[in-house]
């Protein structure tokens, strides 16, 4: 029998389903549907419920706990340990791919380090692309946001998530190109995806990656 996590009543005409990163199944329904029609709705997809949790829990991950000492994750698509020290500041060896973060408010310093970082490297990357597409950027910054990898406002200017950071270099890549190219078409048209394709030829890859791992969104 299907779990249902979650009902959510509304003024909407129609039953929906929906699976979040977790697996967690949430039911959307109209104000006067009974409990009976929500159920019966839910047994007839269930092939369709269980494809989808089957697919969400592949991409499940270890959430960090109150101790991050020995805590690993993805940075830029490789390995990166956290070392706990007695440092003031937070440390990044590169060859080894170990991040020393002071004990004392190890969460938020770590946060911050990944604001900072990402920073750098989304600015830089994002005049090096915006340079090959011919487009102005007016401005890169970075969002805590757990909502989306990367926006480009009316004004061309371009926010990502640091929690992007956690993804492979080639789809942190994608991302950059996939926000230029809504400098020159405000939408989702053959044209915009004929402008990233120019540009990152194996953009539908990338694109599933960010979201099948909706679940980094969640990290830190």
């Amino acid at each position: 029998m299907i779990k249902i996590d979650k009902i959510i009543r509304s003024r909407r005409k129609t039953l929906a389903l929906s699976v979040d990163e977790f697996g967690r199944l949430t039911v959307r329904a109209p104000i006067g549907v009974s409990e009976e029609r929500i159920f019966s709705f839910v047994t007839k997809k269930e092939k369709w419920i269980r494809e989808k949790q089957t697919e969400k829990r592949a991409f499940l991950i270890q959430m960090p706990g109150d101790d991050l000492n020995g805590y690993a994750f993805s940075l830029l698509g490789k390995s990166c340990s956290v070392r706990l020290t007695d440092e003031r500041a937070v440390r990044f060896d590169a060859d080894a791919y170990e991040l020393f973060v002071p004990r004392a408010q190890a969460m938020p310093k770590l946060v911050r380090w990944l604001q900072s970082t990402a920073e750098g490297y989304f600015q830089a990357l994002t005049a090096k692309k915006a340079e090959e597409m011919q487009v102005t950027v007016k401005k890169v910054s970075i969002s805590k946001t757990r909502g989306c990898w990367g926006q480009c406002s009316k004004e061309n200017e371009i926010k990502y998530s640091y929690r992007a950071l956690f993804m492979p270099r080639e789809v942190t890549e994608y991302l950059v190109v996939h926000e230029l190219a809504h400098i020159r078409h405000k939408n989702h048209s053959a044209q915009f995806w004929a402008e990233v394709q120019r540009f990152a030829p194996d953009f539908k890859t990338s694109r599933k990656k960010l979201k099948d791992r909706g679940i980094y969104m969640h990290l830190f």
